[in-house]
């Protein structure tokens, strides 16, 4: 949690400013903890298997139980299974809570929104709702006071809007659309080319439709994140075979450019006239075509279906590489320990980055880099078993 707890904190903030009641903030928090657990679960399996083999071995009480008879593996051996335990722990969270609470945030949110549409309105703030720039003082439930807006959407001329007070009524629930009605308005537009010119008019009232759809938090989009893995596998089907379909179309587009190439070729060995522009424009299509195209959602949706697989075993194999820590005297263990788990879990999280940032850069299926993490973590805890090995010897 110490990795997350300035976003919950910052979730936190941000309802009771609305002045939400305790049950509804504590609702909206907890349903909102999924997509933590998937970070949180195995880096906590690895700083808890770090600090108690590092107090173990601080206090000498595996060399202790060794003494005694006991092997290591008895020792070791509930800490695997823990770590199991947590792996399937984790992909149940990625799997089925997060995108169920992820649906039930967003139903909860609609309706708090429905109810105060003013959530998303800072008091005292400049506030940007798609293409209209709000500023307002005081906002209580539906009503907003000494308001000034401008619409940035027109290149032509600047429309800006003064009223004292306005109040907001939700229109479409599922779009987050609503109506603000000023009233008593003053409008002034402005021609862009010419500031000079300008028109004020004054009205009894007025009415705007605001978007609050970009207002809503990334938390209740339909990301692949939030996604589970069925329906991960669904989207990644109906992209492979559109990937497939323009594949084919390049590889033919390729074959005949090479064809016209050639025959344009052959006919200057003939002596032949040729239409250099012809030649040009099909080695300048050829070049083009130097890689087959790549479907940018299909990589998404793999690379996020890898991911809840590798942060699953992620479990297992930090709870490996913190094993051979119990055959080193350390000096404080548990601060010990905890320490090199930053370290690893930092350097785990950077290659879980890495891997995501390069997913588009290949041509393949991004399942390799997403595991590669993965991978590393696992053959350094078998080269750190090996090297222990040895040195027991």
């Amino acid at each position: 949690m110490i990795f997350f707890v300035n976003s919950i904190l910052l979730l936190v903030q941000r309802i009771l400013l609305r002045n939400i009641d305790f049950l509804t903030m504590l609702e909206m928090v907890l349903l909102s903890m999924p997509q933590f657990l998937i970070y949180t679960f195995p880096f906590a399996t690895l700083s808890g298997s770090a600090m108690v083999l590092g107090d173990l071995s601080s206090n000498n009480e595996l060399l202790a139980l060794k003494s005694s008879g006991v092997k290591e593996k008895k020792v070791f051996l509930p800490l695997i299974i823990w770590s199991l335990v947590f792996s399937l722990l984790t992909f149940f969270v990625s799997d089925f809570l997060l995108p169920w609470s992820n649906t039930v945030y967003r139903e909860r949110l609609t309706l708090l929104m429905r109810d105060m549409p003013t959530f998303e309105i800072e008091p005292n703030a400049t506030n940007t709702i798609g293409n209209i720039v709000i500023a307002n003082r005081n906002v209580e439930d539906r009503d907003i006071y000494d308001i000034v807006m401008t619409n940035t959407d027109r290149s032509d001329f600047n429309q800006s809007v003064v009223s004292e007070k306005g109040t907001v009524e939700m229109v479409d629930p599922s779009l987050f659309v609503y109506r603000l009605d000023l009233s008593e308005p003053e409008i002034l537009l402005t021609d862009s080319s010419d500031i000079s010119s300008n028109l004020i008019a004054n009205a009894e009232k007025a009415t705007f439709y605001l978007d609050f759809s970009d207002q809503v938090p990334n938390l209740t989009s339909t990301n692949p994140v939030n996604l589970s893995s069925s329906v991960l596998r669904e989207n990644i089907a109906m992209r492979d075979q559109r990937q497939e379909e323009e594949r084919n179309r390049f590889h033919n587009s390729r074959e005949e450019s090479k064809l016209l190439i050639s025959s344009i070729l052959k006919s200057r060995m003939s002596g032949n006239n040729v239409d250099n522009q012809a030649a040009d424009e099909a080695n300048a299509s050829l070049l083009r075509q130097s890689n087959p195209p790549l479907d940018f959602y299909a990589q998404y949706y793999k690379a996020e279906l890898a991911k809840k697989y590798s942060l699953s075993l992620a479990c297992f194999f930090l709870t490996l590489i913190s094993l051979p820590l119990g055959t080193f005297k350390l000096r404080y263990g548990k601060l010990t320990g905890f320490a090199l788990s930053l370290i690893i879990a930092v350097a785990y999280w950077y290659m879980m980055f890495f891997s995501q940032l390069e997913i588009f850069s290949i041509h393949s299926d991004p399942y390799f880099l997403i595991f590669l993490p993965d991978f590393t973590v696992a053959g350094l805890a078998f080269i750190f078993m090996k090297m222990r090995r040895r040195m027991d010897r």
